[in-house]
């Protein structure tokens, strides 16, 4: 590949990351981000489209300095996967969080941030084992149980398991954002499975 193909690629790629970043994140309170109290400066999600890819461009380098300067710390390496994984990046997400891992082995947040990156990837079999392995040490895992019954259901077509999984789910937390969505959907799958 050329150069100048390989620094278009670059930059679309960055622009991709930036933008998913930048719209996600100006979206929801600082709180709900998972790179909370990570160092970085300034705070994306107030000003024009340009002072926040500014703030966004700013956080990732200051991001990488970090990483140069303590390539093992796993909040730097998951913060920069996490900006990954908002921007749909799934092979460099699923990198960082290798890394994270290598050094942190039952980091149950990244295990089930890697298995949603897989499942983007097109590897459900790989995402469902994660997930597995994080339910049967944590049988209490929300967001697991959740991503679980997704993969199931519409991945690797697995009903019984779909069902079992959102039962689970719905058990952990009855009144989550999205639980009433997810009790109708097991209903439905019931009624076509009691229909066949």
């Amino acid at each position: 590949m050329g150069k100048n193909k390989r620094a278009i690629i670059l930059v679309l790629a960055i622009v991709a990351v930036l933008t998913a970043w930048a719209i996600k994140h100006s979206l929801q309170p600082m709180t709900d981000n998972p790179n909370a109290g990570m160092p970085v400066p300034g705070a994306a999600g107030e000003g024009t489209p340009e002072e926040i890819m500014t703030s966004v461009r700013a956080q990732i380098e200051h991001l990488q300095q970090l990483e140069e300067n303590d390539p093992d710390n796993p909040e730097i390496l998951t913060a920069l996967g996490n900006i990954y994984f908002d921007a749909g990046m799934s092979e460099q997400a699923v990198e960082y969080y290798d890394h994270v891992l290598a050094i942190e082995p039952e980091n149950v947040d990244v295990l089930v941030d890697k298995a949603t990156m897989l499942r983007a990837m097109g590897r459900a079999p790989e995402a469902i084992q994660i997930l597995e392995k994080v339910v049967a040490r944590l049988p209490r895992h929300e967001q697991a149980l959740f991503n679980m019954g997704v993969i199931y259901s519409s991945d690797l077509l697995d009903t019984a398991s779909a069902i079992r999984a959102w039962q689970s789910f719905l058990e952990v937390n009855p009144h989550a954002a999205h639980a009433d969505a997810v009790r109708q959907q097991v209903e439905q799958m019931e009624r076509d499975s009691g229909a066949r």
